[in-house]
């Protein structure tokens, strides 16, 4: 059974962007910016709940990954609300919702923030946050060496070093395993690692991810660079849903979107890690981004 269409637009300024069109093709459109690093094959696992709620759910692969054009200057979480802009305004929506997981959670508020009058809601679903300034001064000192680059104007110094942590170290373990060995890897101590239709949604997903590096060098440097997002900017009500156990993406960062976004609402799920928000409320997700929207 088919969970959506594959497609792709050329937006503006010559790139493509590559996308997953799926879920109810009459409903109300929301767009979907998958965890990083992921693209949009992670729509498969919303098609039910979409299909279910009345949501054509467009998942997009950002700059870099599968058939989306990477961008050769720096990248930034702007960049991607402009591209949801664009699809938006080449498949001719008046109106849409966006929702994004993990680290996708920063593109979808970049998207709220570029088009304030056409966004009609925004989810984000244990998003990440501005780690650098929220997170232990100690963690990722490899990742933030490469940020430091970044910040002082050295561009291609700091897409070097996060390509050698891309492929030498995030990589580099998955790429010595093949089949089961290499998925149960990728997949670590998900809940649903046994679950036969999600293990190959993901390996779909894992095969392309690992295609190449410039997807994650993107995402990398967009969510650990100086955000160039105008919270305040953001009109659309504003879900944000964090576990009270998650560690990964922990509750600070959602108090820290709450605080700057006006109509913002936190809900504080109790006991649930990164990886249960992020994979057992996708229906009352869309049903409550539709409910905010009307």
């Amino acid at each position: 059974m088919s969970s959506g269409n594959e497609a792709s637009l050329t937006v503006p300024d010559g790139r493509v962007v590559e996308y997953l069109d799926g879920g109810d093709p009459s409903g109300l459109p929301v767009f979907f910016q998958p965890g990083s690093p992921n693209t949009r094959t992670i729509g498969k696992l919303w098609h039910p709940a979409a299909v279910a709620a009345g949501v054509r759910l467009i998942s997009v692969s950002r700059p870099g990954y599968g058939g989306s054009t990477a961008i050769v200057g720096r990248p930034t979480l702007s960049a991607v609300g402009r591209d949801i802009v664009a699809l938006a305004t080449l498949l001719g929506l008046d109106q849409y919702a966006v929702v994004g997981s993990s680290g996708g959670g920063p593109f979808a508020v970049a998207a709220a923030a570029a088009d304030p009058q056409r966004v009609r809601a925004l989810g984000v679903v244990a998003g990440s946050g501005p780690w650098r300034e929220l997170a232990d001064p100690s963690a990722e000192p490899e990742e933030r060496a490469c940020l430091a680059r970044l910040d002082e104007g050295d561009l291609a110094g700091a897409r070097a070093g996060m390509r050698d942590l891309v492929e030498n170290v995030w990589q580099a373990g998955l790429r010595e395993l093949d089949g089961d060995a290499r998925l149960d890897a990728w997949l670590g101590d998900d809940p649903l690692a046994g679950d036969g239709t999600y293990r190959a949604i993901m390996a779909d997903a894992m095969r392309e991810v690992l295609e190449g590096t410039e997807g994650a060098v993107f995402d990398g440097l967009a969510l650990g660079g100086a955000w160039d997002v105008d919270l305040h900017a953001i009109q659309a009500p504003t879900l944000l849903w964090y576990g009270d156990a998650d560690d990964v993406c922990p509750v600070v960062y959602g108090r820290w979107y709450a605080e700057r976004i006006a109509n913002a609402e936190l809900v504080v799920i109790p006991d649930e890690g990164h990886l249960a928000v992020g994979d057992s409320h996708r229906p009352e997700v869309l049903t409550a981004l539709l409910r905010a929207w009307q």
